[in-house]
């Protein structure tokens, strides 16, 4: 998890709350301790086994660290509800954040693990009926590709990366109408390890892959901050309702939308890897099991 997304949820001493879910335990630490795993960027093998890892720190961190701030920084007492808080080119740029942000976590390098295990019998005998028997060496050189966890790594970094593929969902995800939700009262949104959520409108499943980019039912959920929500809803979901609020400001009384808030929290928790994380413990608690 980047820390320059996850610093727009600490306290003004440095630190953030955290739930972990495996533990079901709440706490409070610095950002130095959390959503943090060792090498799970670096490609060994590589002329610059840190490449990726470089990649995100030089080009899509820095983009967040400008640009998340200053649209939290434009909501306040003053802007009213429907007012417009975003242009086309930093909706742009928070689409194609929210893409890198859900292509590089853990979730979905496992959803990628699961496909290659399922995938790569049957293209190997695919290729063998193609360009015949194989000798023992070619043979044993397919058998490491099916074994070794670099292999894979660099298989789902170069798909993470792939230009075609970031335009492609980038592209899908601009023509959504971006909703921005601002808490007014003493609730607050939660974050996690994997922030960017799709939920089913039609049955509130937010099961990870479960709901697709394009689907007219899916709503694509992003939490800026604890009192700022990002809702991308499809252009011909609810009868095009929200046509004309793309990019617009929607303000949220705390008491009587109470129940909306408190289940993006719970969906959150649920479909995060292990950690969520808020402002204060006592919003964690409220979602503990």
């Amino acid at each position: 998890m980047p820390k320059v997304y996850l610093k727009n949820f600490c306290a003004k001493d440095g630190s953030i709350a955290v739930l972990d879910k495996t533990r079901n335990r709440v706490f409070s630490t610095g950002l130095e301790a959390v959503a943090v795993e060792k090498n799970f960027y670096t490609v060994d093998g590589l002329e610059d086994p840190y490449c990726w890892e470089k990649a995100y720190a030089e080009s899509v961190e820095p983009m967040m660290s400008v640009l998340l701030p200053k649209i939290i920084s434009r909501v306040h007492v003053l802007v009213q509800t429907g007012h417009c808080i975003i242009n086309k080119d930093e909706k742009s740029q928070l689409a194609l954040i929210m893409v890198m942000q859900l292509l590089r976590g853990k979730q979905s390098r496992a959803y990628e693990k699961k496909l290659f295990d399922e995938l790569l019998p049957s293209t190997i005998e695919k290729a063998k009926k193609k360009f015949g028997p194989l000798t023992d060496e070619q043979q044993k050189r397919l058998d490491t590709f099916g074994t070794d966890p670099q292999f894979f790594k660099q298989i789902s970094m170069g798909l993470t990366w792939d230009i075609e593929r970031l335009t492609r969902y980038t592209n899908i995800l601009m023509w959504h109408d971006f909703v921005f939700y601002h808490i007014c009262g003493d609730m607050e949104f939660v974050t996690s390890d994997n922030p960017v959520m799709f939920i089913n409108s039609n049955t509130a499943n937010a099961q990870p892959f479960a709901n697709g980019l394009a689907r007219k039912t899916t709503l694509i959920y992003y939490p800026l901050s604890p009192k700022l929500l990002l809702c991308a809803i499809h252009p011909n979901a609810f009868f095009q309702f929200f046509s004309d609020k793309d990019g617009c400001l929607c303000r949220l009384d705390a008491t009587k939308e109470e129940s909306f808030i408190a289940s993006m929290n719970r969906k959150q928790r649920a479909q995060c890897h292990n950690q969520v994380f808020a402002l204060t413990q006592t919003t964690l608690e409220k979602i503990k099991l």
